[in-house]
C-alpha cells in the first residue's frame, strides 16, 4: 500500500503540537497588534486551533479533516478576527495532507482544498470592513502554493529514497539467493560424483575381501585417492566462498581483480571422471577435439562448466544406467560454441532427476543457462544422452576496446 512518510503517529503529534504552539501565540500577537481586529477570545482561538487538531486524523479521514479546518478559518476570518497565524494552520493541514496516504488522493485533496481555502478567505475578505488589500490576498495564495510544491517534492525524494532503499535489499537477497544456490550446485557436484564412486569401491571391496584380498586393496587405495581428491575440490570450493584464490594456477599473477567465483578446471583433467565407471569394467571414451589443447584451451569458466557437466553426467551413469557398458564423451569447437555430448548403451534407463533429490539435472542445466547456453536430457539412440552447447566468449580486440 502507499504510505506517506507522516502516516505514524508519532510525527504528527509532535507537528500538531508545535503547529499548535505557534498558532496560539502567533494569533495573540496578531491580535494584540493588529488595528481594528476583533479581540481574541475563546471562541476565535478554539477555531484557530482547529487546523492542528484535526492533523491527527488525516491518515482516515482527509477530506473531512480538510473541510474542518477550512471551515474553521473561514469562520474566524468572517467574524473579524486577526489575520494571520490563523491561516498557517490551515496550510499546516494541507502540507500534511500531501505528506500522508496514497500519493495521488494526497495530491487530489490537498490541491483542492487550497482553492477551497482561498475561495473561503476571499469571501470573508469581502464581509469584513477593515479594507483588506488584493496583494497581500494574492501573497497569501502564492506562499500556499509554494508551501505545498515544496511538500510535493520532500514526498517524490522520500519516495525514490524508500523504492532505491527496496530495490537495494531485493537485489541483496537475491544476490544471497544466488550465492546459496551457486554454493550447492558446486557441493553437490563435488560430492555427488566423489561419493558414488566410492559407493561403487566400496562394494567392490566387500565383495573380494574374502576370495580376492589384491583387488580389495586395490578398491580400498581407489577410494583413498577418491576421498583426497573430493577433500581437494572441497577446499576449492570453500576457498572461493571464503574469498581466496583456491581455484587459480599457483603462478598466476598477482592483481586487484576479484578471486574467481567459482573453481576452475580444465579439459586435461577429465580422464579422472572416469575412474569409478572403469573400475566397474565401464569403457568410457573420450573424443575430445585437439583443437582445445593450450593455446587453443576454451576460457576458465566456460571449460569449468563443461567439466561440472561431464561429472554429473557420468554420475548419473553409474547411479542410473546400470546395465551401461560403453559411456562415450565428445567435446568439440562447433564456431562460438562449445558442444558436449556424453551418452551411454545403457538402454531406456531412469531419468536422473527420478532419483531422491532430482538435485543433479536441475543443477546440470542451471549450470550451462547460467553461462547462456543450453542443454538437453533424455533418451537417445542407444540409452541416456546429455548435450550441452555452451557460448565461446569472443575475445574483444584492442581497437574495439
Amino acid at each position: 500500500m502507499d504510505r506517506g512518510p507522516l502516516d505514524r503517529w508519532r510525527p504528527r503529534l509532535f507537528l500538531a503540537v508545535a503547529l499548535a504552539v505557534v498558532v496560539t501565540f502567533g494569533t495573540l500577537g496578531a491580535s494584540h497588534w493588529q488595528a481594528g481586529a476583533r479581540d481574541i477570545d475563546a471562541l476565535g482561538l478554539g477555531l484557530a486551533l482547529v487546523g492542528p487538531v484535526v492533523l491527527l486524523t488525516l491518515p482516515r479521514r482527509p477530506v473531512p479533516a480538510v473541510l474542518l479546518a477550512v471551515g474553521a478559518v473561514g469562520t474566524y476570518l468572517a467574524l473579524g478576527y486577526a489575520w494571520g497565524p490563523a491561516l498557517g494552520g490551515t496550510v499546516g493541514v494541507l502540507v500534511m495532507v500531501l505528506l500522508t496516504g496514497p500519493a495521488r488522493r494526497a495530491r487530489v485533496v490537498a490541491w483542492s482544498g487550497a482553492v477551497l481555502l482561498w475561495g473561503a478567505v476571499v469571501a470573508a475578505a469581502a464581509l469584513r470592513d477593515d479594507g483588506t488589500r488584493v496583494g497581500g490576498l494574492l501573497g497569501g495564495a502564492a506562499w500556499t502554493a509554494v508551501a505545498l510544491l515544496v511538500a510535493t517534492g520532500i514526498r517524490e525524494r522520500l519516495a525514490r529514497a524508500a523504492a532505491w532503499r527496496a530495490a537495494r535489499a531485493d537485489r541483496e537477497r537475491t544476490a544471497v539467493a544466488t550465492e546459496r544456490l551457486r554454493i550447492a550446485r558446486e557441493l553437490h557436484d563435488v560430492l555427488a560424483h566423489s561419493l558414488s564412486a566410492i559407493n561403487v569401491q566400496a562394494g567392490v571391496g566387500l565383495h573380494l575381501l574374502d576370495r580376492d584380498v589384491a583387488q580389495a586393496r586395490s578398491a580400498l587405495a581407489s577410494i583413498k585417492s577418491t576421498s583426497r581428491d573430493a577433500l581437494d575440490e572441497v577446499r576449492a570450493v570453500l576457498g572461493v566462498v571464503r574469498g581466496e584464490d583456491g581455484g587459480a594456477a599457483a603462478d598466476a599473477p598477482a592483481s586487484d581483480a576479484p578471486g574467481p567465483r567459482t573453481p576452475t578446471w580444465d579439459l586435461a583433467a577429465l580422464p579422472r571422471l572416469a575412474e569409478p565407471l572403469r573400475a566397474r569394467g565401464v569403457t568410457v571414451r573420450f573424443d575430445v577435439d585437439p583443437a582445445l589443447r593450450p593455446p587453443g584451451a576454451p576460457p576458465a569458466h566456460v571449460a569449468g562448466v563443461a567439466y561440472r557437466v561431464v561429472q554429473e553426467s557420468l554420475t548419473n551413469v553409474g547411479r542410473h544406467a546400470t546395465r551401461a557398458r560403453t559411456v562415450v564423451v565428445r567435446i568439440a569447437r562447433d564456431d562460438d560454441l562449445l558442444r558436449v555430448t556424453v551418452d551411454d548403451d545403457g538402454g531406456p534407463a531412469e531419468a536422473p532427476d527420478g532419483d531422491a533429490s532430482g538435485y543433479g539435472l536441475r543443477g546440470m542445466r542451471e549450470r550451462v543457462e547460467g553461462a547462456g547456453g543450453t542443454l538437453d536430457a533424455g533418451p537417445g539412440p542407444r540409452g541416456f544422452a546429455v548435450s550441452a552447447t555452451i557460448p565461446w566468449p569472443t575475445p574483444v580486440s584492442q581497437e574495439d576496446a
